[in-house]
């Protein structure tokens, strides 16, 4: 019993010391951590700074991620609440950093105890919440997908009705999808639907989604930088208003240079710096598209697209929608609607602006009205010819004063007048405009560049004829209202009725009467200011005896393509005259011998008159700078024995002409005073020494080479101008007098023809020649025995009717490059011709073919080999007619690259009896080919699978038995090129 009381008693004891042991122990415990509390109060420190450090990293890079990613995406609203958290959290810290601040210079003094306890105690609590704060970023959503910005409509006109405007859109829309293709510029005349083009193509995209971002800036006159900078800093939700422009410009770089863009800008008037806005060519997916008036105004465009007025048929399809077609057939209206559709210029705004104020409107007299208010060059009755106007007006002021002179001379003309190149520069010249050049030829480039300006600029545009301009019709009105305006000294009159009041005559400077039915003209008008006078083109029969007895001031007079038979002796008071135009006066025989007065004159056009001899006082006029003149197969000889006795041009009167730059003599082959004379007339031609510019011919070699041998000229001048050569004469071809020059750098053209060899004559002018006609050359087997490299220069060939020619060029003849400008070559009537290209090809030849023609060659049995196929890269047009041994287009064999014939538009195969392939490769992808003829082909099977790949194909004109016998590869292919058919 004791042992196990006693037992029972130690352990007892055990349970009482025990716990109070380990009691004491916990309390020591606890009293070491409160003191490490204390104690590594700094060091704890140390950690929280370190672990806020992570944390703010953390936030930084959740800020650059939501930066980065704003425009598509946005914060969640949990990582919103854990920003939230952070900025918390740092306030904590910063309050705690403050209070370890006012109480850490006690801790090795005296300090209450309880008081620093509690500051280590939520440094450590602190910090385990700043690590599990960073650590919940990594739990949890930054960002959602953005809900998509829309984009503002522009709700642009329908254009339906406007089927040409569609099909500006449409390219458009290729241009945008397309990577390389940056820099869009839409130009043309106001008024064209420019705006109204954009705003659609605005609208489309951004249907699309297929950008990050679309802009939209109306430029203001001045193109100010800083507004366009605002647009795009608004959309893109950016801050800068205490930014320069060069900062604004980083910003909006910084922003977009990864996102895919397109500004467009409208109605810029003057020229932009993108780099200044901020948009860079560094930006791969931004694209800018602007529309303005000037083409040259947007610098370094990728694609270009001219807006142009509206055909006739669609003007008036649009103009009798708006107005009502109920009065399309009114008696009084119809005549009086068609001036006013004209008036409008092809317009689609100025159509419906000047429509809806006619519509439903039947009185005539407002019709007739309306036409008075468009046609006043003073008034601005609509606010789109007030907007012409202005536009105009604003790049006129910028031009130096000779071009501004050059500019407003063109209001001289009526609407819609197209004007020659030279002529225009004649009159430029004779109106003294150039006065500081001497030279005829230096003026004729000053006038060039002049006229490239203002095509480039939109004021001019290119005529339907070559080498032809014209001025918009509304910028031709608001020229003739500036020139007339109170300040300026033009006063220019334009009519377009007979009758002028006496008055008019004595106030104007230049007087315009193109064009008129004149049946009479004031016998002695009192005009001493007139400078101008252009009579041209009118029904004028008769100048009064005394007509120009006041015009001791005229400096142009212009006749041409009247049908006067005399000029009055009063043209001797014409003592300051530069230009008298005479062309195409038929009925004109001879000239008074006071022409012989006119010591100023320095340009004389001759040409086409009813003249058969030139009179012996052309030779006083020793200014004279250009004579032009021609004779026709032996004109007037039936009539008059005198005509027939005199030399077509009398000795000593050509030589006289010392200042004499340009000559032509245009003369039929078969006149025969014309071979009894020539020979003198080469002497004194060649005599000249400032000759630039000829047109002769020399009906021999032997003359062309005395001129060689003599001339002062040519041999002073070794590089031409321009000339128009023709040696020898071949009756069976047709005459090529007017050469299709083109496209050409310089009007330099050579025809020899019913020669045989290779005369150094020839061969010398051959080596100038950009154009180059063979014709009848009796031995040539090819081209290549002139020399190939005479052939460098040469951009147009016509070789024709030459029965010995095997080949146009022999590569085994040859070395080196050979035609390597040529553009144009014509090929008729070679009937052993085999090659166009015999034997190796030098790379670099060809490669600038861009029409190549056919005809008669019966001897050819496949067109194209593998080698030429590589070098005609270029090739446009392609026309093979009347070769009734072609086979095949291009040979069997060929190993021949899809992407052959990239820039090819169109061709025609005609009359080709035994042709029966194009290529027997089909894979060829024709990328640009647009229209196809096929006529006279029954063994061409294989044509469909041929231009299956034809994507932008639009027309095949061909025979309906032919088409009907093709064998189509399936039914989908026959449907599609069914819709494209036109039978012949």
């Amino acid at each position: 019993m004791e042992a196990v009381a006693a037992q029972a008693a130690a352990q007892a004891a055990g349970s009482l010391v025990g716990p109070a042991v380990e009691g004491g122990t916990g309390i020591l415990h606890c009293l070491k951590r409160k003191y490490l509390y204390v104690k590594n109060m700094s060091k704890n420190l140390r950690n929280l700074e370190r672990e806020e450090k992570y944390l703010c990293d953390e936030e930084a890079d959740v800020k650059t991620r939501l930066e980065r990613n704003k425009l598509k995406m946005e914060k969640s609203r949990r990582c919103e609440t854990w920003l939230n958290e952070v900025e918390r959290m740092k306030d904590e810290i910063e309050t705690l950093k403050s209070s370890y601040s006012s109480t850490h210079k006690f801790l090795c003094g005296i300090c209450p105890f309880p008081s620093l306890l509690q500051l280590g105690k939520q440094i450590v609590k602190l910090t385990a919440e700043v690590v599990s704060l960073r650590k919940q970023i990594g739990q949890i959503a930054i960002m959602v997908e953005k809900a998509p910005v829309p984009v503002i409509k522009k709700h642009a006109k329908k254009m339906e009705e406007v089927p040409s405007l569609n099909k500006h859109l449409k390219m458009l829309q290729e241009c945008l999808r397309n990577v390389g293709t940056k820099r869009i510029c839409i130009w043309g005349p106001p008024g064209v639907g420019k705006t109204t083009i954009m705003e659609n193509l605005h609208d489309a995209i951004g249907e699309s989604r297929q950008f990050d971002f679309i802009f939209w800036v109306t430029v203001n006159s001045e193109g100010n930088i800083r507004d366009i900078q605002e647009v795009l800093l608004r959309r893109l939700d950016l801050r800068a208003e205490d930014h320069n422009i060069d900062q604004r410009a980083d910003m909006i770089s910084e922003e977009l240079k990864d996102k895919s863009y397109v500004l467009f800008l409208d109605e810029v008037s003057t020229e932009i710096n993108l780099r200044d806005i901020g948009i860079h060519d560094e930006h791969k997916n931004g694209k800018v598209v602007f529309a303005c008036i000037f083409r040259n105004i947007c610098g370094q465009i990728d694609e270009e697209i001219n807006v142009q007025r509206l055909s006739g048929k669609d003007a008036q399809k649009l103009f009798w929608e708006t107005v009502g077609v109920q009065l399309k057939d009114c008696r009084d209206i119809k005549p009086v609607a068609r001036l006013i559709i004209n008036e409008c210029g092809g317009m689609p705004h100025m159509i419906k602006l000047i429509g809806s104020s006619l519509a439903n409107v039947s009185n005539p007299a407002i019709w007739r009205d309306m036409l008075s208010q468009l046609r006043s060059p003073s008034m601005a009755p609509k606010q789109e010819l007030e907007e012409v106007y202005k536009s105009f007006k604003l790049v006129c002021d910028k031009l130096p004063s000779d071009k501004q002179l050059c500019l407003l001379y063109w209001a001289i003309f009526p609407v819609g007048y197209e004007l020659h190149e030279d002529y225009i520069i004649e009159c430029w010249r004779a109106e003294q405009f150039f006065a500081y050049l001497r030279k005829l030829g230096e003026a004729r480039d000053r006038g060039q560049s002049i006229l490239d300006e203002f095509v480039k600029k939109s004021l001019l545009e290119k005529g339907r004829k070559a080498s032809h301009y014209k001025m918009f019709e509304h910028f031709q009105r608001a020229a003739l209202r500036i020139a007339n305006h109170d300040e300026n000294s033009f006063k220019i009159l334009v009519k377009e009725e007979e009758k002028i009041s006496e008055e008019e005559w004595e106030v104007a400077n230049r007087i315009s009467l193109i064009r008129m039915c004149l049946s009479t003209l004031p016998k002695r008008p009192k005009c001493c200011r007139i400078l101008t006078l252009l009579l041209q083109e009118s029904s004028l029969a008769e100048l009064p005896a005394s007509f120009f007895g006041y015009m001791c001031s005229l400096q142009l007079l212009d006749l041409h393509d009247t049908k006067i038979k005399l000029l009055p002796s009063s043209i001797s008071s014409l003592t300051n005259l530069k230009a008298l135009f005479l062309n195409n006066c038929c009925q004109l025989m001879r000239l008074p011998a006071e022409v012989g007065d006119l010591h100023n004159l320095e340009i004389l056009d001759l040409s086409h008159t009813g003249i058969c001899c030139l009179p012996s006082e052309i030779g006083q006029l020793v200014n004279l700078k250009c004579l032009r003149v021609s004779f026709l197969a032996n004109i007037g000889e039936e009539n008059s024995f005198a005509a027939r006795s005199m030399e077509i041009i009398s000795s000593n009167i050509i030589s006289r002409l010392h200042s004499l730059e340009e000559l032509s003599i245009v003369v039929d082959p078969n006149n025969r005073r014309w071979n009894q004379n020539v020979e003198n007339i080469v002497v004194e031609v060649a005599s000249l020494a400032d000759l630039t510019t000829l047109c002769f011919y020399f009906p021999n070699v032997g003359l062309l080479q005395n001129f060689i041998n003599a001339s002062k000229s040519w041999n002073g001048n070794s590089n031409f101008r321009s000339f128009s050569i023709l040696v020898g004469y071949n009756q069976r071809s047709s005459p090529h007098m007017e050469f299709d020059f083109s496209g050409c750098s310089a009007e330099k053209y050579l025809r020899f023809a019913d020669g045989e060899g290779f005369p150094d004559a020839v061969v010398k002018i051959l080596e100038q020649a950009c154009a180059f006609e063979l014709i009848g050359h009796r031995t040539a087997a090819n081209l290549s025995d002139f020399g190939a490299n005479k052939f460098g220069d040469v951009e147009a060939c016509i070789v024709e009717d030459c029965n010995e020619m095997i080949s146009i060029i022999d590569g085994n003849l040859t070395e080196g490059v050979t035609f390597q400008h040529l553009k144009k070559l014509h090929i008729s009537h070679l009937p052993k011709l085999m090659h166009i290209w015999k034997g190796s090809i030098q790379s670099g030849s060809l490669i600038m073919l861009e029409t190549l023609i056919l005809k008669r060659c019966h001897g050819m049995k496949t067109l194209f080999s593998e080698e030429i196929i590589f070098q005609l890269n270029q090739i446009q047009y392609l026309q093979v007619e009347d070769c009734k041994e072609m086979e095949e287009i291009i040979e069997a064999g060929s190993a021949v690259d899809s992407r052959a014939f990239p820039k090819l538009k169109s061709f025609q195969l005609i009359n080709l009896p035994k042709l029966s392939s194009i290529c027997h490769n089909m894979s060829l992808a024709w990328p640009l080919l647009e229209t196809i003829t096929i006529k006279a082909c029954d063994e061409l099977r294989n044509f469909p699978s041929t231009i299956e790949n034809a994507s932008k194909l639009r027309g095949i004109q061909c025979n309906q038995a032919w088409w009907s016998s093709l064998v189509w590869p399936n039914d989908h292919v026959r449907d599609h090129f069914q819709n494209f058919c036109q039978f012949i």
